[in-house]
């Protein structure tokens, strides 16, 4: 497993976890941070990762969205043929999308403009109120941040709470989950994982990303919708520890949180066909990926069964559950930190020096020998899923 770290040096750090329903194992190698930018030069300043080491979720957050929206329903306070617009009357122009469309991706949403180009959080909210429904033909790609980012909304118009008060009481403290949170107590600061310094090969142009700043989520639309009012977005933006994510996928396959049913209708495919152009439609479950007939378009490991379900972040994240044989695949790592992330268009890899799969060193702006971690997500399967695959096996997990 420490290929992707270690010997690729795609990821700054990363750890990886595996369990069942009671136990887990975590391995962690690399570092949570190796540079610090200070009058405009990058000095080396590296610090390991730790046991407390506090990781950006990224889209794994969407997972905890789902579960806060299914336990509204199955306490019948909101039901799948709910209209937005009749949970939320903010979002007037979703009369026509149902909770159901909404969550399983059948409801392609767009807004009018981008929420991450907004001036400030409530012009981006304000933005996003203007979400409408498009119409939905054979897109290969039907997964958004908008679907979730909507749901943060309808809990909190069903509850009355904000949506990390409703987290806290209903999934955060009943799962016994102390070291999650949307804003990372100051305390624990010195613990964040360090996604700032990602670089850019956009169109023969660098881009350096340098406002990352740990403590704020690495997603720009959650880092501005929090910047005036202290809450938690629906795609993105929690931070935690390893282990509380261990014990959150736990949680879910032991039925503290939600019943054994609904965590079984999660990974069933709602989306996904051959189309008539030959391609294959995304096949998308509730807020997640199921299994796909092309495993490099899957989340989720070639060895899990058919109700198994997987999300990815942006920054390096991967989580797979599989609820029948109630076993997880878990990988947080950092593709971002002092990092070449991604090159446009992706034929100028070759021109920059790197090797097929996309891992490499070039020269970056400032001079520095960067590493790059340029198709990472197509290096998961072999380097991290059948590793893991192996220890489950080995330990009797499966």
């Amino acid at each position: 497993m420490g290929m992707l770290s270690q010997q690729m040096g795609m990821l700054c750090g990363m750890t990886v976890c595996y369990g069942n329903q009671n136990e887990a194992v975590y391995h962690s190698l690399g570092k949570r941070r190796e540079v610090l930018l200070k009058d405009g030069v990058f000095h080396p300043a590296p610090e390991p990762i730790t046991d407390t080491t506090v990781y950006d979720l990224a889209s794994l957050t969407k997972l905890y969205t789902l579960v806060s929206v299914l336990q509204l329903i199955q306490k019948g306070i909101i039901c799948f043929e709910d209209s937005i617009f009749d949970l939320d009357r903010r979002f007037a122009r979703l009369k026509d999308c149902s909770l159901y469309d909404c969550l399983t991706y059948l409801a392609l949403l767009k807004t009018e403009e981008r929420v991450d180009a907004q001036k400030d959080a409530d012009t981006a909210r304000e933005a996003l109120y203007s979400v409408r429904r498009v119409p939905l033909h054979d897109e290969s790609r039907l997964y958004s941040d908008m679907n979730a980012l909507v749901l943060q909304f309808v809990v909190e118009a069903v509850t009355g709470l904000p949506f990390y008060e409703y987290l806290k009481r209903h999934v955060l403290i009943p799962a016994g989950l102390d070291e999650t949170w949307a804003a990372v107590p100051d305390e624990r600061l010195s613990d964040l994982m360090d996604y700032n310094y990602e670089h850019k090969w956009l169109n023969g142009a660098w881009q350096v990303t340098t406002d990352a700043i740990p403590g704020l989520p690495h997603d720009p639309k959650a880092r501005l919708l929090q910047t005036e009012t202290l809450n938690l977005s629906g795609h993105a933006g929690l931070f935690a520890t390893a282990k509380d994510v261990c014990r959150f996928v736990q949680a879910l396959l032991n039925g503290t949180l939600i019943s054994e049913e609904m965590l079984l209708s999660i990974g069933v495919n709602r989306t996904g066909y051959l189309t008539h152009l030959g391609d294959y439609r995304q096949f998308l479950g509730l807020l997640c990926f199921c299994r796909s007939p092309i495993q490099q378009k899957s989340e989720v490991p070639g060895w899990m069964g058919l109700r198994s379900f997987g999300l990815a972040g942006y920054t390096g994240n991967h989580l797979a559950i599989d609820p029948e044989k109630k076993v997880f695949d878990l990988l947080l790592g950092n593709r971002c930190h002092n990092r070449l992330s991604q090159v446009i268009p992706e034929e100028a890899a070759e021109d920059l020096g790197l090797k097929p799969d996309g891992s490499g060193q070039v020269k970056g702006p400032e001079g520095r020998e960067l590493q790059s971690s340029f198709r990472f997500i197509h290096q998961k399967d072999r380097l991290v899923h059948e590793p893991v695959y192996q220890c489950l096996v080995s330990r009797g997990w499966l």
